[in-house]
């Protein structure tokens, strides 16, 4: 587990499971606000395209990557909730139209911003009163 090596409490979860991800947030947030620290959750998942666009992925088993797919946490989550009754089909759609449009605003945003200034580069990358070492 990662979290020894941060002398801190830490869970593995399916990252591709909603239900295990919520609970173990859940925990992890009533720990922190009891006082206890942090919590470290390892969310074990997979990575169903290449490292670059156009990598030919030639190593990897495509049953495998077709596996995860299916275990799709928003299609998983999507499912449990229209057949609880607490989503439809079209709030769904809706809710999909919103967070690809919110995607679509922040990469023009991106897109179109100016280059960050060279010397900031250090900058938030160390606590305040950590000196940088450069």
């Amino acid at each position: 587990m990662r979290a020894a090596g941060y002398n801190m409490p830490g869970v593995t979860v399916d990252g591709s499971d909603p239900e295990s991800l919520y609970a173990a947030i859940s925990e992890a947030l009533q720990r922190a606000k009891a006082g206890e620290g942090p919590t470290l959750i390892e969310c074990k998942t997979y990575r169903w395209y290449g490292h670059w666009i156009g990598d030919p992925e030639t190593t990897r088993d495509k049953k495998i990557t077709k596996a995860w797919k299916e275990k799709c946490s928003i299609n998983r989550l999507k499912k449990q909730m229209i057949k609880a009754g607490t989503l439809s089909e079209s709030d769904f759609a809706e809710m999909e139209k919103s967070a690809l449009a919110e995607a679509d605003d922040a990469a023009e945003f991106a897109l179109n911003s100016p280059e960050p200034d060279p010397s900031t580069v250090m900058d938030d990358v160390f606590a305040d009163n950590v000196p940088a070492i450069v």
